[in-house]
């Protein structure tokens, strides 16, 4: 990423833009006035601040550069991708045909991944879970840090919130989840709620999804809340049936307008299905 403002920057190339905890890479439709969408489309959240451009894109040990002379190329591809990923019917095949492709290579990769340890994310796992960030996460590294350090990891009599992982056994992180209050980010919707569930397409479809968010249930349940809440895409089916097989069950209607009011004024472009668990006293 090349730090610059938005006069370094023309149509087709590719912005990173922070909005609050979270970054998003976005191809730059104009420049003036500004409008950016993301590679898949949506609409431009007002009040972001630009970071820089991204001149490369890395995935492990792949690495793929982002020459200025790609800019038409990327624009159309925007403009293509967009077109087709903003109909829910195209969302639903995409994610059905990867769900059967991992379904055939689940044996495969379960015996190449080996055993996985789900537990509460430490302080000491800081290493493994910016790794995973980098790769996988929306949200930023110095978040992350802030979280880890004032609020998940703390001792058990003082932890606000929540994160989970999966490990392998070289301790490198292949699922993550994290529960915590969206007060922070400035948005009115009280109580404990499921902001992020990730998981590596190399242990997709093994129960990992599953056992990260029990593990959340669990430990926002210790801390004494009374409901666990999430909100979820509605076209994302599988994330629907994990949270559905789990308890979770649709909030009252006052709560799901609001929800998505709240984000809709935050720029979001999906309509979102909020759930909730009833936790035990």
């Amino acid at each position: 990423m090349l730090r610059c403002g938005p006069e370094r920057l023309a149509r087709g190339d590719v912005a990173l833009v922070r909005h609050g905890p979270r970054l998003a890479a976005q191809v730059v439709l104009s420049t003036q006035p500004w409008v950016t969408e993301s590679l898949l489309g949506g609409t431009d959240v007002a009040g972001g601040e630009l970071v820089g451009r991204i001149i490369a894109l890395k995935r492990g040990r792949w690495v793929m550069r982002l020459p200025r002379p790609t800019r038409p190329a990327l624009f159309v591809l925007q403009r293509t991708l967009s077109g087709v990923w903003t109909k829910p019917a195209s969302r639903a095949v995409f994610r059905h045909l990867r769900d059967l492709f991992s379904g055939w290579t689940k044996p495969l990769r379960r015996q190449f991944v080996g055993p996985l340890e789900i537990r509460l994310v430490r302080p000491e796992d800081l290493d493994a879970l910016l790794a995973f960030a980098t790769e996988r996460l929306v949200v930023s590294s110095t978040f992350l840090r802030r979280q880890l350090r004032d609020r998940w990891g703390l001792p058990q009599d003082k932890r606000v919130g929540a994160a989970a992982g999966a490990f392998d056994a070289q301790g490198h992180l292949l699922g993550f989840a994290w529960a915590d209050d969206y007060h922070q980010e400035g948005l009115s919707l009280d109580g404990f709620w499921v902001r992020s569930l990730v998981v590596s397409p190399k242990v997709r479809r093994m129960g990992v999804a599953t056992a990260l968010v029990r593990c959340l249930v669990e430990e926002i349940h210790r801390q004494g809340a009374d409901r666990l809440h999430a909100d979820i895409d509605e076209d994302n089916t599988a994330s629907l049936r994990t949270f559905s097989g789990l308890g979770f069950r649709p909030a009252p209607d006052p709560l799901t307008v609001a929800t998505n009011q709240q984000w809709d004024a935050a720029g979001g472009s999906k309509r979102l299905v909020v759930l909730v668990r009833p936790l035990p006293a």
